[in-house]
């Protein structure tokens, strides 16, 4: 591999690590933000507030 090949080449893994990275970090704090939104669901329809 040339000195070319290889910025490209730890370039484009760097990039994949990175994209990686955020599409886990936001899934989960997604899935933490959904668990939380339905138990404040389930909490206000058991009270009974219709408030919106």
């Amino acid at each position: 591999m040339t000195n070319g090949h290889a910025f490209w080449f730890f370039l484009v893994w760097a990039c994949i690590i990175w994209y990686s990275t955020i599409t886990v970090f936001v899934s989960v704090k997604g899935i933490v933000d959904i668990r939380q939104m339905l138990r404040d669901l389930l909490r206000r329809g058991e009270d009974g507030d219709d408030a919106n």
